[in-house]
């Protein structure tokens, strides 16, 4: 705790940005030094709370942003907000805090070599530079192989912060011995955050490009986000806005696509602690529909939660009986994360959301448990479906409305030498007609628990189970194809030999060697990986 409180005070009497261009190189490694022991202190609390209450308050973000490091805005998230598919060792990037820098360099079963380089922190040029660059072999799909370079900064003047970033993953996919695929994914943009005395403004711009080799299939989408809060005594104004741009281009389709949207809300803190939150979104979009769907939308939105007790949070929510629908963006990325086999000639369209009612809780119970349940109840016009067409997929549309009801429970469970995390998901269908293509359900249920052991201080043991229940799949023509449950294991095993050289085993698809997701594309088989990391 005192040195807690030591690096607290170091880190409030810093007055010059860390990054700026006159800073010598050993003060900059102090300067980082303590903010990296603040990050370590603000991730032990994350754990130990895991789910906050639902009251946020603005009071915390009343600091500049040079006494801010994180200013934890990523916990207000943009909606709607597209995600960007990244190769799975970037994805496990955030595993490891205590260095800076990592290689690892190893082989599969495929005998394919896998490489990740990382360089983070690095002053250069009035700023903090990372980099990562990676090249994965099939680790969970078939004769899949694809690299990746992202290299992102950040840049402090006074109580602004700038945060650009690059990033291009070129991929290929083989399906059979007579159809495959190589595509290519690439993404720049800037993201800018200021904090005031009683504000904050946060804004992201991104443009993002995917294209196909030797094929006419390819998509340029630009998108922009701003979110605006500013404290008033007990209650606060917040504004937020999406907008998209999209060229698509596949074959004889050929479309521009648009979605303008703005969400002014307000939020009071009322009697104790709870808090209401109204807003009002407004949206408008090019898409055309048939059956039509207003272009233009406008509905209100109402959130109430309650902070009983840290155990006990409950919260309920409700979203639309307006005009027009809550437009959902779906944009080419987007199905290629799921099944790059694209067919030629097809259009894209959004679905639709009109009404949404949800509501749950979230607390910790002790100082090592947590847990989260959400419900929610949702109508939906134009919902999509992956389909089969040969060997490639298609989407095909609900003419209809479409109910949807989706229970999601996690848990967590952390001690020093281990921690369970266990994610639980159930889908209640209940209300929805018949329709001419209209097959596919999810699973009913999704289970995913992983756990992470240390039985000693050079040994690192993780797993990871995921069982999916029944479902059916059906081609482009309607024909049925059940699949039964399915059930797959996979487990890692770090040996530091070094403080900082780590000896690491990864073995994928334990339990299913034969699986065919809903998207009809055949997943990996069993795969074993081996190599040596170096961290530093």
């Amino acid at each position: 705790m005192q040195y807690t409180r030591l690096c607290i005070a170091l880190f409030f009497l810093i007055s010059a940005p860390l990054s700026h261009a006159e800073t010598k190189a050993g003060a900059i490694k102090d300067a980082e030094f303590v903010i990296e022991k603040q990050k370590k202190n603000r991730v032990t609390q994350a754990q130990r709370l895991f789910f906050k209450a639902s009251t946020p308050t603005i009071k915390r973000l009343n600091k500049p942003l040079k006494t801010l490091n994180a200013l934890k805005l990523k916990a207000i998230l943009f909606h709607p907000a597209p995600q960007l598919y990244l190769p799975f060792c970037l994805k496990q990037k955030e595993r490891g805090p205590s260095f800076h820098h990592y290689c690892k360099i190893g082989v599969c079963t495929s005998l394919l070599p896998y490489l990740a380089v990382g360089l983070d922190q690095i002053p250069f040029s009035k700023g903090i530079w990372s980099t990562d660059l990676s090249f994965v072999p099939p680790l969970w799909r078939k004769n899949l192989k694809e690299g990746s370079f992202t290299l992102q900064g950040r840049y402090d003047v006074g109580s602004w912060r700038f945060q650009p970033h690059l990033n291009y993953q070129p991929a290929w996919h083989k399906y059979s011995h007579s159809h495959h695929c190589m595509l290519h994914q690439g993404k720049i943009g800037v993201w800018v955050k200021r904090a005031g005395e009683s504000s904050i403004q946060d804004g992201q711009v991104n443009v993002k490009i995917i294209g196909y080799h030797n094929k006419d299939i390819n998509e340029k989408l630009c998108t922009f986000h701003y979110k605006w809060v500013k404290q008033l005594d007990n209650w606060f104004l917040k504004v937020a806005s999406y907008h998209a741009i999209a060229r698509y281009v596949n074959g004889t389709a050929r479309q521009t696509r648009l979605i303008f949207s703005a969400t002014p809300s307000l939020c009071l803190h009322l009697y104790k602690a709870m808090q209401l939150k109204v807003g009002l979104r407004m949206a408008y979009h090019n898409d055309p529909v048939s059956p039509p769907i207003l272009n233009f939308d406008l509905y209100p939105m109402v959130k109430i939660g309650y902070g009983m007790s840290p155990c006990f949070t409950p919260y309920i929510g409700i979203q639309g009986m307006g005009v027009g629908g809550s437009v959902v963006p779906l944009h080419l990325h987007d199905l290629v994360a799921k099944n790059p086999f694209i067919a030629s000639n097809w259009k894209l369209s959004h679905p639709h959301q009109y009404f949404k009612l949800y509501g749950g809780s979230k607390g910790t119970i002790g100082p090592n448990l947590s847990y989260r349940l959400h419900i929610a109840y949702r109508q939906l016009k134009n919902q999509s479906r992956i389909v089969e067409d040969g060997q490639q997929i298609r989407l095909a549309y609900n003419p209809q409305d479409y109910n949807l009801v989706k229970v999601i429970g996690l848990v967590d469970y952390r001690l020093p030498k281990y921690y369970i995390t266990i994610k639980g998901t159930c889908y209640p269908y209940v209300g929805n007609g018949p329709a001419p293509i209209w097959w596919y359900h999810k699973p009913r249920y999704k289970l995913k628990p992983t756990f992470t052991y240390i039985p000693h201080s050079k040994v690192l043991l993780t797993s990871k189970l995921h069982l999916n229940g029944a479902t059916f799949v059906k081609d482009i023509n309607g024909h049925s194809m059940p699949i039964p449950v399915r059930i797959n294991l996979s487990v890692g095993i770090d040996y530091f030999i070094f403080k900082k050289f780590v000896a690491f085993l990864m073995a994928t698809n334990l339990l299913n060697r034969t699986d065919i997701c809903y998207t009809q594309y055949p997943d990996q088989k069993f795969n074993l990986m081996v190599g040596l990391a170096y961290k530093w």
